[in-house]
């Protein structure tokens, strides 16, 4: 077996205060959850704590309050509504048996205080080891409404080459892209729908591009390990390209006529047919842009690191602490604070039990493990400005092996998109995506998770396809969304009611004293040996795979064998099979946690049953000789099916 951590902090991607969850959400969450159960079983459910929030801060939130407000919609506070969704997004997670240890929201008590005074600190420390700058930086002007415009407040077209974003906000866009406010495309201010001017405002910056060397360090040690998803690293790698601008070749005229400086290699790209050049840094590519458009020549720009604004000038946010005259009424931009909210999260969560660890024993040891689950929107925060940033709150020159006693560097799992006719799934377009609610009303929770951790996200995105919402697609076919729940509502089910029926029928309810054949508890071993190894690399749909053909495996066994009429050959049928349930049923725990405690009850099998030490003994060895199993009635499914598929 691998090595495992002491203990475990999970994370998954905090969802918007303004919204129910959709489908991308519940697909991090179920996948986040699996992990969550699993290391639980594996080293004991006090060394994890599985935690997350409601994301509560940001322009979006409160320019969507802003609009509904406005039009008579709602009559509330901006508070009462992050917390109306909150709740919603709460109950969502619990019909869905996501196990988390709380679900705050940054922006609501318990969790706020401390969110406020982590915010704080980290704000301090940066400044203090000189990782953030103070800039005049201009930032868009309604002249009609005389008001500065938040980030959601504008919207144009993101400029990064090749981008396929919905939209472009002020300075980043809908698919995390950042790029200089003046570079947005068409802006068109929210508010009056007119085009904003610029206004010079005063924020922090983080510095995020001093960085570059320490991130390529970790993609390089990212690629030695099989656990960490390749197109994360070539995510990260594209913004640790240095800093370009992009001319098409027939204006290369144009720029021979200009002084350019400060750029260190110039080239042309006869393929692509566009003249490339390159910078050192972001401020001087900049400078170049800005001269670019004063002269009307068009030219595109790359992904690349830039300093991460720290700060921001909406009311609707964290306080940024007051060290400075200039940080009076600033708030905390609301991705910066998102990234350690898990921090103030796991603080609130010790404090609420009474726990005398602190925070800090959690994530600033090397012998644990911290693992966040997100969407691919979000590599750029996540795997690059987070780690960077924890770097910096260390206070070491950069460093990206950090040291017992210092803050870690979390383990980043990104899920490729869900598609829905090829799109990105999303609440607008022709065909409206389900949110994780609607789906409820047509399969069970238990069908949903198998379904959502069979799905290859962790290579490419997904197309969402179901009978229910495409029933001309599927039309005389089956439901691809049964497809993995078929392996407990059918093959599963089958199994364990042939074994509790035989063992009723033809021994009085009890157990035989029959030990389980070596080669079945060799194929038992070699699969949980093989599921752990998934487990370890995340890669939870060949897990999906292994036991559907582990499980098919043991009923074509018990069809053939079962046909014996010897009592003898029976009853080694009954261990054998037994031994293959106890250990189908104990990896399936993180999977189908209901039906597989319901089949635990029925065995008469305590929470042994979920300790891996126990998975490789027998039954027997584990909870010793059972007298007598709990009757079964006819029919009974432990794995059921929908009342709508009935």
């Amino acid at each position: 077996m691998s090595k495992l951590p002491k203990k475990v902090v999970i994370t998954a991607g905090m969802p918007n205060g303004n919204k129910p969850l959709h489908l991308g959400h519940i697909m991090i969450f179920i996948w986040s959850d699996f992990y969550a159960r699993y290391m639980r079983d594996r080293i004991g459910k006090d060394n994890v704590i599985y935690i997350c929030g409601t994301d509560g801060f940001g322009s979006s939130t409160d320019e969507k309050y802003r609009k509904l407000f406005e039009a008579g919609e709602i009559n509330y506070t901006l508070p009462e509504y992050v917390e109306h969704f909150h709740n919603i997004q709460k109950n969502t997670l619990r019909a869905y048996g996501i196990s988390l240890n709380n679900f705050y929201a940054s922006c609501l008590e318990p969790a706020l205080k401390n969110h406020t005074e982590i915010s704080a600190t980290f704000f301090e420390r940066m400044l203090k080891n000189n990782k953030m700058q103070k800039k005049c930086t201009e930032q868009f002007f309604d002249t009609q409404k005389n008001v500065v415009l938040n980030g959601r407040q504008v919207e144009g077209k993101c400029p990064i080459e090749g981008c396929q974003s919905e939209v472009g906000y002020a300075d980043e866009c809908s698919l995390g892209h950042q790029y200089n406010p003046r570079d947005l495309i068409d802006p068109i201010s929210t508010l009056s729908k007119t085009v904003p001017t610029f206004k010079e405002v005063t924020n922090y910056y983080f510095s995020l591009d001093e960085y570059r060397e320490n991130l390529l360090n970790i993609v390089q040690r990212l690629k030695e390990h099989d656990n960490t998803h390749k197109f994360i690293i070539k995510e990260m790698r594209d913004y640790l390209s240095r800093p370009a601008i992009f001319i098409k070749v027939d204006e290369k005229d144009k720029i021979d006529n200009l002084k350019l400086d400060n750029y260190n290699e110039i080239k042309v790209d006869d393929k692509k047919q566009r003249v490339e050049i390159y910078f050192t840094n972001v401020s001087d590519r900049d400078k170049i842009c800005d001269l670019l458009k004063q002269q009307g020549i068009h030219y595109t720009t790359n992904k690349c690191l830039a300093p991460l604004r720290i700060t921001g000038n909406t009311p609707w946010g964290v306080p940024v602490p007051q060290a400075e005259p200039e940080t009076k009424d600033l708030t905390f931009y609301v991705w910066p604070e998102s990234l350690w909210a898990p921090i103030s999260f796991t603080k609130t969560y010790l404090q609420e039990i009474g726990s005398d660890e602190k925070w800090q024993d959690w994530w600033c040891s090397k012998d644990n493990e911290i693992t966040q689950f997100i969407g691919e929107d979000n590599i750029y925060f996540y795997s690059l400005a987070e780690p960077a940033m924890f770097m910096a709150y260390n206070g070491v020159d950069n460093n990206d092996t950090p040291s017992e006693g210092q803050l870690q560097i979390p383990n980043i799992i990104a899920n490729k998109h869900i598609l829905i006719n090829n799109m990105k799934a999303s609440s607008s377009g022709s065909f409206k995506a389900p949110t994780a609610d609607d789906l409820l009303e047509h399969y069970t929770v238990e069908q949903l998770r198998c379904h959502f951790l069979s799905m290859n996200v962790n290579n490419s995105a997904y197309n969402f396809k179901s009978k229910v919402y495409m029933r001309d697609e599927f039309e005389g076919t089956g439901d691809p969304m049964l497809a993995q729940g078929n392996m407990l509502t059918n093959i599963f089910n089958r199994i364990i009611r042939s074994v509790l029926y035989t063992i009723q029928n033809f021994f009085n309810g009890i157990i035989p004293n029959v030990e389980p054949s070596q080669n079945v508890i060799d194929e038992a071993n070699d699969i949980a040996q093989k599921y752990e190894n998934m487990a370890l690399n995340f890669k939870f749909n060949e897990i999906i795979v292994l036991l559907d053909t582990y499980f098919r495996k043991v009923n074509q066994d018990w069809a053939v064998r079962s046909k014996s009429q010897d009592n003898d050959a029976k009853a080694q049928l009954i261990a054998d099979t037994i031994h293959a349930i106890k250990t189908g049923v104990t990896l399936l725990h993180p999977i189908a946690p209901n039906g597989a405690e319901l089949v635990a009850k029925y065995l008469k099998a305590d929470d042994r049953i979920w300790n891996w030490d126990n998975l490789f003994k027998t039954y027997r060895e584990i909870f010793g000789d059972v007298k007598s199993f709990e009757f079964l009635e006819p029919k009974f499914d432990f794995f059921k099916k929908h009342s709508t598929q009935l």
